[in-house]
């Protein structure tokens, strides 16, 4: 009860400013994202030793928890059915209330098969909270969404800069066990705003717009195909390959740009840095390409993404020389942290908002692919030939792929109504 009346007066609050409400909704995306990536993975190699020494757990026993983030791409079909059924409000305070009690939790672990369970459960909250900041974006931000949702992607990228500072001072004062408590309560805190904050009632045509969005009675955002319609459609597996592909920059190159560098001759210090500026560069890539998006159309800026992300990858391979270092890994984040943003728009402009959720969640599943061979690529590309070159060039490759089969997936017209359906 507490809780309703907090919220309550929160909304109350943020009504009487004059802000256009759409930014007070897309907020809370951007920062549960900022706190569950920041903290579930940027966050997360400071936990290791903590843990190491509190339980004697090797490195490769505590980061195998990090797999369970590919089992997100199972529950997506079914969480994104419940957004579409019953808005994105409880969908997102339920993602961050299974992340909360998975910190409230650790601090009474005792054996190694907790730790697993409760990162299962991390994760598995972790996935059902990205779903709904595309059908968001798209319900509020009409003719400006594709900016609107690079700001909004913005919050992995900002977590990643602000968690790790911030859990650096936290550990040496609490602890593990009291820095896992104080993530559970900012999770909780969010599940307050988020209660308070998410409306997915967009302004009428009357009322004050002050971002500038024109509204009309017909809400044209909230169409769209159903997932049986879109499934009968080429130009969703064509979509599907080219996301799954793109997800390679995540689950193959990121992870291993630390160790490339430091394997040219760079320190680890230097490559900390570089990365950093990695970090911010997606955050710019995000509103560039977003943008770009909305003049030429997401398909093609994803394209453009893809393409980009495959020569900078390519130049990356001399990273040795520091000024191909300090030129092609902020470029390459540049477009690797924009594909994040670009992905999302090229499926609400293919299909639409009002099914989003059922077709982001279904499209998804595929990427488990790409979680799951990523990993083992980047591993067996070091252990066969002691460098991630070969694991670059094949990554490289399938960019390329990815961008190609965005040519076929062009979706025009208004949803079929029969079983004879074309692209």
């Amino acid at each position: 009860m507490a809780l309703y009346f907090t919220s309550m007066n929160i909304t109350g609050a943020l009504r009487r400013r004059r802000i256009y409400q759409g930014w007070w909704v897309i907020s809370v995306p951007f920062l549960s994202t900022a706190m569950a990536v920041g903290a579930g993975q940027y966050g997360f190699g400071l936990f290791i030793e903590p843990l190491e020494e509190s339980f004697g757990w090797n490195r490769s026993q505590i980061s195998a928890s990090l797999s369970f983030t590919a089992l997100g791409s199972l529950i997506a079909p079914f969480i994104g059915r419940i957004m579409d059924r019953h808005g994105s409000k409880y969908v997102l305070a339920c993602s961050l209330a299974l992340i909360a009690v998975s910190y409230f939790l650790r601090p009474f672990m005792t054996e190694l098969w907790h730790w697993y369970a409760l990162s299962l459960v991390q994760y598995l909250g972790a996935a059902a909270g990205f779903l709904p900041a595309g059908r968001l974006v798209g319900m509020w931000f009409l003719h400006n969404r594709g900016r609107v949702m690079g700001i909004t992607a913005m919050g992995a990228n900002f977590g990643g800069l602000v968690m790790p500072p911030f859990l650096a001072l936290l550990l040496p004062i609490l602890m593990w066990q009291g820095s896992y408590i104080v993530l559970a309560l900012i999770s909780v805190a969010l599940i307050v705003y988020t209660l308070a904050v998410i409306d997915e009632r967009p302004p009428t045509p009357n009322s004050d717009d002050c971002a500038g969005e024109t509204q009309n009675e017909e809400r044209p955002g909230l169409t769209g195909w159903t997932l049986k319609e879109a499934l009968h459609c080429k130009g969703f597996y064509a979509i599907t390959l080219a996301t799954m592909l793109g997800s390679f920059t995540y689950a193959a190159i990121l992870p291993q740009i630390i160790a490339h560098l430091t394997d040219q001759g760079v320190s680890v210090r230097t490559a900390s840095l570089v990365l950093s500026v990695y970090a911010v560069m997606g955050m710019t890539g995000k509103f560039v390409m977003g943008f770009l998006a909305e003049r030429i159309t997401a398909r093609y800026a994803l394209m453009i993404d893809l393409c980009g992300q495959a020569i900078f990858l390519i130049v990356m391979l001399w990273a040795g020389t520091p000024a191909i270092m300090w030129m092609s890994v902020p470029v390459y984040g540049f477009f690797s942290g924009a594909y994040g943003a670009l992905f999302p728009l090229v499926i609400q402009d293919a299909f639409g908002i009002r099914h989003y959720g059922s077709i982001m969640g279904t499209l998804s599943m595929a990427h488990i692919v790409s979680f799951g061979i990523g990993p083992l690529l980047a591993g067996a590309s070091f252990d066969l030939t002691d460098s991630y070159s070969t694991a670059f060039v094949i990554v490289a490759v399938l960019f390329v792929i990815g961008a190609a089969s965005l040519t076929q997936a062009k979706v025009t017209g208004p949803p079929p109504t029969s079983d004879d359906v074309s692209t």
